[in-house]
């Protein structure tokens, strides 16, 4: 069992005692994060072996203080897998409301098809399909469709590399009633690194509209643990978002940075 001390846990604790002043901006950060689901995080912390393999997981609470807070979501991850065919499942929806109006109101369904050519599993192809919705971020339906080429240029159980690229077709329907349709070019790349005393692990992604290159999006995420002792940590992790096209009301940058203290036994 693992124990995180956050800072942000804390933020959260306040927020919600002032949720009417401080909640609406505190959630703006995982609203936003939401818009690229990092897949590759994900399937890191899937069981490989053979057969079905996964998590559901439902919340709900209730809490009343100056005024009604409701919270519930619903996230899971579901993998098949034999041979050399993988398919990976992932929910993830997410709603708060306070005093009848939401304050987050998102999700996600993502299933990913993955067929290695080799036996080694180095070289992969994958299809996915992928459907959200993300009130702050004032996309109303999202759909993306894509299938490509993905390389493990080194698979150990200390150092990992993974890219892959994937063109996709993007509809989107934005809250203000606009409507777009693009062909985008989405590419990723997945780094790890175990030095005993320390791991890291940074995921990224680039997507440019394919006839737009200006039009685009990136995503990063980093992770740096140190072991203090063998059932203390020390992790700091950052997360990046900048999407060049968005919504007045929208920032097109957004950051997060968070540290803590992990301890296992």
């Amino acid at each position: 069992m693992i124990f995180r001390i956050l800072a942000y846990q804390i933020e959260l604790y306040l927020a919600i005692r002032n949720f009417g002043i401080l909640l609406p901006f505190l959630l703006l950060g995982d609203g936003v994060f939401a818009q690229i689901v990092n897949v590759e995080s994900k399937r890191q912390g899937v069981n490989n072996q053979e057969g079905w393999h996964g998590n559901i997981n439902f919340n709900l609470s209730f809490q009343r203080n100056v005024d009604d807070i409701l919270t519930y979501g619903n996230k899971s991850t579901i993998q098949w897998q034999k041979e050399r065919n993988r398919l990976l499942l992932l929910t993830d929806l997410s709603r708060v409301q306070a005093a009848g109006a939401d304050f987050v109101n998102q999700g996600f369904w993502h299933g990913r098809y993955n067929y290695h050519l080799d036996e080694k599993k180095h070289f992969s192809l994958e299809a996915f399909q992928q459907m959200q919705f993300n009130s702050i971020q004032l996309i109303q339906f999202r759909s993306l469709s894509g299938a490509g080429f993905s390389w493990n240029a080194v698979v150990r159980d200390s150092l990992k590399f993974r890219i892959g690229t994937i063109p996709m077709y993007e509809y989107e329907e934005l809250t203000n009633g606009t409507i777009e349709r693009n062909f985008r070019q989405s590419t990723y790349f997945l780094f790890f690194i175990d030095l005993n005393f320390a791991e890291f692990q940074t995921i990224n992604y680039y997507q440019p509209i394919i006839n737009n290159l200006g039009d685009y999006r990136f995503s990063s995420s980093s992770t740096l643990e140190f072991a203090i002792r063998k059932w203390l940590t020390y992790n700091v992790s950052f997360d990046l978002l900048y999407d060049s096209n968005v919504p007045q009301e929208i920032p097109g940058l957004v950051f997060t940075l968070r540290n803590g203290l992990g301890v296992e036994f």
